[in-house]
């Protein structure tokens, strides 16, 4: 969605992009978001599908490798800032194999022509979080057969919240860098 608007030297275009990922991915996608009421919210998914929504399937999925890998041996890039392959192969390693899968899948749809009308841009966002959770509600099951749902049920307002926000984060970042006019005509032209 953003490499119309983002253009760097064509030889170094892809490495930049991957690096702005890994680093938004890796500093910023710990923070957790602790609230008494629901499971802390982290901002892991946020930031891998951002950067495959903007930057497409192919920087996305890297990106979530690269993320994985920098986690498993021991950087503490995962969720409240730990690391270590443990955390991987535990109850909630199907998040990180849905990672992969929601960054290609999610990546590769923000790249169809439709993608860019907003029903169906927030509609990428909900796929990428459901892949996630799917994934993530597979593997927890042959860990808590018991819990599995709860554990799911509970990450739902999260996935919602950092879905319409990681909506609304890309189309301020268009309309800021289109300008009012080009965006608006994008708006009618893509309806």
């Amino acid at each position: 969605m953003l490499n119309e608007y983002i253009k760097f030297n064509p030889k170094y275009d892809f490495v930049i992009k991957l690096g702005i990922s890994l680093l938004l991915t890796c500093c910023l996608g710990p923070l957790e978001i602790k609230n008494e009421e629901i499971v802390p919210i982290t901002l892991q998914t946020l930031f891998l599908l951002f950067s495959a929504i903007a930057f497409g399937w192919q920087v996305g999925a890297l990106n979530a490798f690269m993320y994985i890998l920098l986690g498993m041996a021991g950087i503490p890039v995962f969720s409240g800032y730990h690391g270590g392959h443990q955390l991987v192969y535990g109850p909630s390693g199907g998040f990180f194999f849905g990672f992969i899968g929601a960054s290609l899948i999610a990546g590769f749809l923000a790249e169809m022509p439709w993608a860019k009308r907003p029903y169906f841009h927030i509609l990428i966002w909900f796929v990428g979080h459901a892949i996630v959770l799917a994934l993530g509600a597979f593997w927890l099951k042959k860990f808590l057969p018991e819990l599995w749902w709860d554990n799911i049920k509970n990450t739902l307002p999260g996935a919602a919240i950092k879905s319409a926000f990681g909506f609304m984060l890309i189309q301020i970042i268009i309309r800021f860098l289109a300008g009012r006019d080009q965006f608006y005509n994008n708006k009618q032209t893509a309806s």
